[in-house]
């Protein structure tokens, strides 16, 4: 099984990091596994412009050359790709979107038939992220899992570690696994 993992968060090793290691290592336990990282933050990457090229070149190509070609090449060649990314404003980050609206150059060719495992660390909201995967995985035939863990005491108002969120981390191994041993 060939695995993309893309981290859409800024801060590398924090919160939604540590969600996706958990998953990775019940992913792994049953076997190693071929595991692509790319950290958003650290590509250059354009945002979309809109142009439709990819709808009308023959291999659906985007008309822009930037590092996004490199998730292009992991993303056809991945059984499963892990989005893992914090919410800011309740959304995914802007480095997530910016990557996830490239994607439309593999909506035409490439993009259905995924496994994917999207891992949410939030504040307040996670809903419209998750509601967005909801959304596009019938029409392309994805098959969807998801965990949103909460990473803020808002009634006492503080930041609570993932490392005290054992629940969340038992379930992104445990979710890992399970998809280890029937992949």
């Amino acid at each position: 099984m060939n695995v993309l993992v893309l981290h859409g968060s800024p801060r590398k090793n924090k919160n939604s990091d540590t969600l996706a290691d958990f998953f990775l290592k019940g992913l792994q336990s049953n076997g190693k596994r071929r595991i692509r990282h790319f950290y958003l933050n650290d590509l250059k990457i354009k945002p979309c412009q809109g142009c439709l090229h990819c709808s009308m070149a023959p291999e659906h190509e985007c008309s822009i050359s930037d590092d996004m070609g490199l998730i292009y090449t992991a993303y056809k060649e991945a059984d499963l790709i892990v989005f893992t990314t914090p919410m800011y404003w309740g959304y995914m980050t802007a480095q997530m979107k910016t990557a996830f609206d490239r994607m439309e150059a593999l909506a035409w060719q490439g993009f259905a038939g995924k496994i994917f495992v999207v891992l949410i660390t939030y504040n307040f909201h996670c809903q419209s992220t998750l509601e967005f995967f909801q959304r596009i995985s019938p029409f392309f035939k994805i098959r969807l899992h998801y965990i949103s863990c909460r990473t803020y005491d808002h009634i006492h108002h503080h930041e609570i570690p993932v490392a005290d969120c054992q629940a969340e981390l038992q379930q992104a191994y445990n979710l890992g696994k399970t998809i280890g041993a029937t992949e």
